[in-house]
């Protein structure tokens, strides 16, 4: 049995797209998807749309809870009402398209056990590789002068805008292309994106929860790194499996303004690296 939590946010087309993605994966599953409190009752809709469907179950938030919460949800259900070998925690525009994923998994961890596994994930309009996202760990003083960069930026961030969109629309300056990491070799214990996650018997014996709940938006990909690393669990990134992630679905529907979604990141961003110097201070 594997379990598969997706969580849904407003984008009711492309969670439809990647439940049908997860549906034609072969052998025992079972999926959750994790309404947080969509407006517009589309999560009502997911519900309507697979009642009757045995591998798949629609559970309800009374508010939104935000990714690490809103996903945890799903996590302690799959955990306490199904015996999961591997539970797979992943964005709801996030496409698996090999229908032999979960044979690979468990060949894979036959091969390289792992506590938590990052597949090779491809943004396909991009072409870039996501995974590994760093292939080491921010230090106690790193994260600080993150975290005072990011405030800085958030508080004069109205007068920066104006001045980048000036410069953009007079001396045309391209956009920063996305950076890749070495993506082409397996790699152990380095942070893996947040966008999928393959959690294992040796993960779910020990962490009642998946993520920590402290956070609402960002950062949780380096606040589990930390963790599993305190705890002992072995993070690998493997290229031999290989999935899409289509990005930013979700909060593009959230935040219609890039200039209300950057302000949002840096306001959850700086909160969630306050709980990772938490657990650094302790």
């Amino acid at each position: 049995m594997i379990g598969f939590v997706v969580l849904h946010y407003l984008a009711y087309e492309m969670t439809l797209q990647c439940m049908e993605s997860l549906l034609g994966i072969a052998g025992g599953k079972h999926i959750v998807v994790v309404d947080n409190a969509s407006p517009g009752g589309s999560g009502q809709r997911l519900a309507d749309h697979f009642a009757g469907q045995r591998e798949v179950t629609v559970l309800s938030s009374p508010r939104n809870e935000g990714f690490a919460r809103g996903n945890n949800l799903g996590y302690s259900y799959l955990r306490e009402h199904f015996q999961c070998k591997f539970i797979v925690i992943l964005n709801n525009d996030v496409l698996i398209q090999d229908t032999a994923f979960a044979d690979k998994v468990e060949a894979l961890y036959r091969e390289t056990p792992f506590a938590v596994l990052g597949p090779d994930i491809l943004n396909p309009a991009t072409g870039v590789h996501q995974n590994p996202a760093r292939t080491y760990g921010y230090s106690r003083e790193e994260v600080q002068q993150l975290q005072e960069r990011f405030r800085k930026k958030r508080e004069h961030y109205d007068w920066r805008q104006f001045k980048w969109s000036i410069k953009k629309h007079f001396l045309h300056i391209p956009a920063p292309q996305p950076q890749e990491t070495p993506w082409q070799q397996a790699q152990k214990d380095v942070v893996l994106h947040g966008s999928c996650y393959v959690l294992s018997q040796e993960f779910i014996q020990v962490r009642e929860q998946a993520f920590n709940p402290g956070t609402f938006l960002y950062f949780e990909e380096d606040i589990l790194h930390y963790e599993c690393l305190q705890q002992g669990l072995t993070l690998l990134y493997s290229p031999q499996i290989q999935i899409l992630h289509l990005e930013d679905v979700s909060t593009d529907k959230a935040f219609r303004s890039n200039a209300r979604k950057e302000k949002m990141k840096l306001q959850e961003s700086i909160r969630s690296m306050e709980v990772l110097l938490n657990l650094m201070n302790r």
